[in-house]
């Protein structure tokens, strides 16, 4: 779903995807507990944690809320 919203998305958001197994560090510096964890980050800080799967309705509709306020 994620490689979906990415080319509908482009131009607009830049979705990349961690392997925490494999980056431990990273997740631990972020305070990332459980996946699937989706953060978004604008100029290289975090602005929003969404944790859980969501159907691509409502991950589009939150998505939205946070690009609004760009």
């Amino acid at each position: 779903m994620l490689s979906a919203i990415a080319a509908e998305e482009a131009g607009r958001i830049k979705i990349v995807q961690l392997d925490v197994d494999h980056n431990p560090g990273i997740a631990s510096r972020y305070g990332v507990l459980s996946m699937p964890t989706l953060m978004v980050f604008r100029s290289g800080e975090p602005v929003q944690s969404m944790v859980g799967a969501r159907p691509k309705r409502r991950l589009l509709q939150e998505l939205e809320d946070v690009l609004e306020k760009v």
